[in-house]
């Protein structure tokens, strides 16, 4: 399965890359809500302790990422006047509260504390509510890009199977809110002038770079800990978006 397929009622179906429909979200939303099984995480998960620690580090700091309730995301969303689409929106939000409550059993089993905020979250959450919808989704990409791409990471250089195995179904939810919200952003974006997006995509770009930087720097020891340089980390956040904004934009 990959990102450019779809559910369409209850099946895996292609469709057009750019084109967003949101009665065909909804189906892949609804079914993957349904359908979709959960690998089952122990109460006690062991880890090498000089892997252990930087891990609950920065999974702490994705938990509160992904615990948010999405209330301006859905008040953006209701003034698109496309209903189906707010739908869409309350079922994103509820993956990803299910991803937070998925790494908030993670630290639990590593024997590791929930933090109640982090300063990277709080900065995300305000550049979000800075202006409207395509602010608001704009930012919220790069987290979701980031994110993505370490639990990646996670999926391939732990060791531990279970962890491997969840954060392998939580990457493919990830690979699937991509498109979707970059296909619906090319939508939102159709009707601006070639210049303009060229415009957004550079400042989009440069916001992107530098929070990639400031992630890597402040999740080192975690990016270390899994063997995995930060040039290598880098390079694939940027590829990732360089997939997502030419969907978005170019």
């Amino acid at each position: 399965m990959t990102s450019q397929q779809l559910v369409d009622n209850g099946r895996i179906t292609a469709v057009e890359r750019s084109i967003f429909s949101s009665s065909q979200w909804l189906s892949y939303f609804e079914n993957n809500w349904k359908n979709k099984a959960r690998p089952a995480l122990p109460e006690k998960i062991a880890l090498a302790d000089n892997v252990r620690q930087p891990i609950i580090r920065s999974l702490q700091r994705f938990q509160i990422g992904e615990s948010g309730d999405g209330a301006y995301l859905k008040k953006f969303a209701a003034a698109s006047n496309d209903p189906i689409y707010e739908q869409c929106i309350d079922l994103f939000v509820k993956e990803e509260n299910t991803h937070a409550a998925i790494l908030a059993q993670m630290i639990s089993g590593l024997d590791g504390q929930l933090i109640t905020w982090h300063w990277s979250n709080l900065l995300f959450t305000n550049l979000r509510r800075m202006v409207g919808l395509k602010t608001e989704l704009f930012v919220l990409l790069i987290a979701e890009i980031i994110g993505k791409c370490f639990y990646k990471v996670c999926a391939d250089n732990l060791e531990n199977r279970a962890m491997k195995d969840t954060f392998t179904a939580i990457v493919m939810d990830e690979i699937f809110h991509l498109e979707f919200h970059s296909t619906f952003m090319r939508k939102a974006m159709h009707n601006y002038s070639h210049t303009a997006r060229r415009l957004v995509y550079f400042g989009w770009y440069a916001l992107f770079f530098g929070a990639c930087v400031v992630f890597i720097a402040d999740h080192r020891a975690a990016l270390k800990a899994l063997k995995v340089t930060p040039t290598a980390f880098f390079k694939d956040c940027m590829g990732t978006f360089d997939h997502a904004a030419a969907k978005s934009l170019l």
